[in-house]
């Protein structure tokens, strides 16, 4: 395995040496701090340059090194100017003030290089901007440090940062997962993250938990076959404590999935993000996978059902992608850590069709292994399950097939669809709220009899109507919480099976056509502004768009 330690001291603003290829080379120290330029300035009787430190924000940097010996005619003493840039360099939370450039001006002789000042306490808001320091009774300022920014490192921290590729652990794992493991020599942590991006500008950010052991981090979303930037970034009450940059190396593309077209039609309205899929039917119907913005796959699993996989879907924490079936008689659900490091199959849970992220670690599916009606399951990752609603007796018998399962976070709610009946609205204590059937004039038949796919929003839902458009059409279709059609989507593409549908934030909305292996992302007026096409042969599973692999997801919180 090949895997180097990193060390490097961080400071305010720094962004050093770099790590090139797969692992680290061995990196120097940061400074914590840049002094100030040569401190100039008429010497005094005394030589003794306190200055008059404004009380800015950030003040000047942390045990940088001072100014060089300053140069021009010495002053009547000539004294040493073991200055202190700034007494403290500025309270937090004011203008800058303290650091920057020394005073202009014929500087003594006697100036040895002096200490910059102490740390500016980094609770800093904006930032002092390296302004001149006031030449105070002595001589001017000597080295002060530059300008704070706010909010920045105080003192010294090291950093000892590894990073490995999850496929260096497995060579069936993909080669676009980073996995971070570092330690500072700070305690009492109060927050950290890694900002990583194609260059150093990073872009995307992995928080830390840290209570995990060397805080592992995984960077997801990365490209395959580029060179990534990254570094760590840490707070504790004080201060904020920045690593060096470094570089990772992906590995190669997946050869196990693939699609066929991903085009952009309006790049201004399309909302970027991440689209979590799997194919039901044809070549890679066994692995789900995450498309990025670019229609690039940047993250695979393996192993699924060998009955195609319906949904895949992270957790609420992000740790985890759960696998359910699309098995009309079900399958053992499946989860795989996002490393992909980690699986498990569990037995006793028969799941199909589709399952929700909850809260934390906890999802909920669909279960299948019944003799009467589908019911809804929460289970967390250790297999515990919990019975949240039985549909036997509520939907009819003739036909029992629930087929989509959402849950909102806002009214801690499940919106339940049972194929050729009804879409239920379900509290957590698996009583029926209410059924769209009963809001809609003419109940089902009106969205043609058959759905699947849904969201409840704040004041609509919209749902997937397989018949929806008419003979041999789908559609998406929208209703207000009082039954009345708000919009409808039907541009001639149809799914007997499946398919889904969701808003995404700023109004766009998803529209997966799971049989004709089409996704359109269509704007308010319904407008195609996105569109994805599978491999050919294959049958989309549900869609999931998330605007980031951490946290949440977005859904279930509309």
């Amino acid at each position: 395995m090949h895997r180097q330690s990193l060390v490097a001291a961080a400071r305010l603003g720094t962004v050093a040496a770099l790590m090139v290829g797969l692992a680290c080379a061995p990196s120097t120290a940061d400074p914590s701090g840049t002094a100030g330029t040569n401190g100039s300035g008429t010497a005094g009787a005394t030589g003794n340059a306190t200055g008059a430190a404004g009380a800015g924000t950030g003040g000047s940097s942390s045990t940088g090194t001072a100014g060089t010996t300053a140069s021009g005619v010495a002053g009547a003493t000539g004294g040493t100017t073991t200055g202190s840039g700034g007494a403290t360099g500025g309270e937090a939370g004011s203008t800058s003030g303290g650091a920057g450039t020394g005073g202009s001006g014929p500087a003594g002789r006697g100036g040895n290089t002096g200490t910059a000042g102490a740390a500016g306490t980094a609770t800093a808001g904006r930032g002092g901007g390296g302004g001149t320091p006031t030449g105070g009774r002595g001589g001017g300022a000597a080295g002060a440090g530059a300008g704070g920014t706010g909010g920045s490192a105080t003192g010294t921290a090291t950093f000892t940062v590894q990073v490995q590729l999850a496929s260096a652990m497995n060579a069936m794992a993909p080669g676009t997962i980073g996995i971070v493991t570092w330690t500072v020599n700070v305690s009492s942590l109060t927050e950290a993250h890694i900002d990583f991006g194609l260059d150093t500008t990073y872009g995307m950010t992995a928080p830390v938990d840290l209570t995990l052991t060397d805080h592992r981090t995984l960077l997801l979303g990365m490209k395959p076959a580029k060179t990534y930037h990254f570094r760590v970034v840490a707070r504790d009450a004080s201060a904020t404590y920045t690593s060096n940059d470094y570089t990772v190396m992906t590995g190669p593309a997946t050869t196990t999935v693939s699609i066929s077209k991903f085009q952009i039609m309006n790049a201004t309205a399309n909302k970027r993000g991440f689209i979590i899929t799997s194919y039901w039917s044809g070549t890679g119907l066994t692995v789900p996978f995450i498309l990025d913005a670019d229609g690039e796959i940047v993250w695979w699993g393996r192993g699924g059902p060998s009955g195609g996989i319906a949904r895949a879907r992270m957790s609420h924490d992000g740790k985890n992608m759960w696998i359910t079936s699309a098995s009309n008689t079900g399958q053992p659900i499946q989860r795989i850590s996002m490393d992909t490091l980690d699986t498990q199959t569990y037995s006793n849970a028969v799941g199909s069709h589709d399952l929700t992220a909850v809260s934390g670690a906890t999802m909920a599916f669909l279960e299948y292994g019944e003799s009467d009606c589908n019911s809804i399951y929460e289970i967390d990752p250790s297999g515990t399950k919990k019975e949240i609603f039985e549909s036997t007796g509520v939907v009819p018998m003739s036909g029992c097939h629930g087929n989509a399962l959402r849950y909102s976070l806002k009214e801690d709610q499940y919106t339940f669809s049972n194929v050729s009946s009804d879409v239920y609205i379900v509290n957590r204590a698996g009583q029926v709220q209410w059924k769209l059937s009963t809001k809609v004039t003419s109940g089902n038949t009106a969205w043609g009899g058959i759905q699947h796919g849904h969201q409840l929003l704040d004041a609509s839902i919209i749902i997937f109507a397989n018949n929806g458009g008419g003979t041999n059409m789908s559609a998406m279709i929208e209703y207000d919480l009082n039954g009345q059609m708000l919009k409808k989507f039907a541009p001639g593409d149809y799914s007997a099976n499946l398919g889904d549908v969701q808003r995404l934030p700023g109004g766009n909305t998803l529209v997966d056509f799971s049989n004709a292996s089409v996704m359109k992302e269509i704007d308010a007026q319904g407008n195609v502004v996105l569109q994805i096409n599978g491999a050919s042969g294959t049958r989309f599973g549900y869609a999931l768009w998330q605007e980031t692999l951490y946290g949440p997801p977005s859904d279930i919180s509309q």
